[in-house]
């Protein structure tokens, strides 16, 4: 018994099948904390004040800057403001 010829056809018909599926992909909002947070909540989460904040962000800018926006990639700012809570709290997240 020759099973490859059918097994071959199988396998086309499947990969033709898997090429026509549109995957959704379903991403979260990321909320602003420049805006969601007070001055007086966003300096007990960061430990900076929102000023100094986009001072250092124009200062890191070039050096960390994503190269492209097809990955959603995080932007300078959101890369601080992880950085500075992490090293404000000692933790990834939030309690």
């Amino acid at each position: 018994m020759d099973f490859s010829s059918s097994s071959d056809s199988s396998d086309e018909e499947l990969f033709e099948i898997l090429e026509n599926i549109e995957v959704v992909r379903n991403f979260r909002v990321r909320n602003d904390p420049f805006v969601e947070y007070s001055e007086g909540e966003f300096r007990d989460r960061f430990r900076f004040t929102k000023n100094t904040v986009n001072y250092l962000v124009q200062l890191i800018t070039d050096d960390i800057r994503p190269t492209t926006h097809r990955n959603r990639s995080l932007s300078v700012a959101e890369q601080l403001l992880l950085t500075l809570r992490f090293y404000a709290t000692g933790e990834y997240l939030d309690n």
